[in-house]
């Protein structure tokens, strides 16, 4: 995929209220692109576009209440905002949820929650979207993906699988699109420091907490701006940071030793979670 210029165009951001969503916004319309910021709710919203108004003065931007999970509001909240802004010619997808916890403790609700969100989210504003974008020949798709969509991590038996079929779904619409000189890509990052992270952190169970441990914590302006650099380079995935690059470029070789190393983790967290507990009685 040739590169290409992401301020050419109306960007459109979901999750834009905040995280990831709302640093690729603020870079996106500090270079001259008007920005719709799509998220679920309105006061959160507003506060956003201010936001990207100071980072960028004279910008473009408008807001759209939507909650992903509801197709026809997607589809309806991305025709008006192409009447007013002109084509989406970038469209981020970083409206997401988690719930982390063990299998055998989650609630059976979580795992089809998560699902319409962080997958059938995404699918709702990429049909719509794309077929856009294929008629005329042109614009690019970026999805946030999780290092959780590359190895299965203990603790995210609900919201993994979630991004594992993101990565699938990115894969297929990226040789599907690329005729129509149209690109698609999903960028892998680890814990990033967002809304999103504080409040999951106190639901970790100790082995999730120990091996999320193990990477830095990211900048949300940091993986916005990867992902917005692998988007304009026509890359496939995006990586952030040395391990998941390393997982996602060497992972049949990596997979053996890194599912031991993560049992053990999970075993040492298990053992000192238990040695903690009082005594019965």
């Amino acid at each position: 995929m040739s590169p290409r210029r992401l301020t050419d165009g109306h960007a459109f951001v979901s999750g834009g209220s905040s995280g990831i969503g709302l640093a690729a916004a603020e870079l996106l319309a500090r270079r001259g692109a008007p920005v719709t910021l799509a998220a679920r709710d309105s006061a959160r919203l507003s506060a956003a576009a201010e936001r990207v108004r100071r980072a960028a003065p004279g910008a473009r931007v408008r807001v759209a209440p939507l909650d992903v999970t509801d197709a026809e509001a997607a589809a309806r909240a991305l025709r008006e905002a192409e009447g007013e802004f002109g084509p989406v010619e970038t469209l981020i997808l970083s409206a997401g949820a988690t719930l982390p916890g063990r299998f055998e403790a989650l609630p059976p609700e979580a795992f089809r929650a998560l699902m319409e969100v962080n997958y059938f989210g995404a699918l709702n504003l990429l049909r719509p979207a794309l077929a856009g974008m294929r008629a005329r020949r042109r614009g690019a798709a970026g999805l946030v993906g999780s290092g959780a969509g590359l190895v299965g991590l203990p603790g995210y038996a609900a919201y993994g699988p979630t991004k594992f079929a993101l990565r699938g779904l990115a894969e297929t619409l990226r040789a599907e699109c690329a005729p129509f000189g149209v690109g698609v890509t999903i960028c892998h990052p680890p814990d990033t420091d967002t809304p999103q992270l504080a409040a999951e952190r106190p639901l970790k169970p100790p082995e999730l907490a120990a091996l999320s441990g193990a990477a830095r914590v990211r900048s949300a302006e940091e993986v916005a701006r990867a992902l917005l650099r692998g988007m304009a380079r026509g890359r496939a995935e995006v990586f952030v940071g040395a391990e998941l690059a390393a997982l996602g470029r060497l992972g049949d070789a990596l997979r053996p030793a890194l599912r031991l190393w993560t049992a053990r983790a999970a075993r040492r967290a298990r053992r000192a979670e238990q040695g903690r507990r009082p005594p019965p009685g």
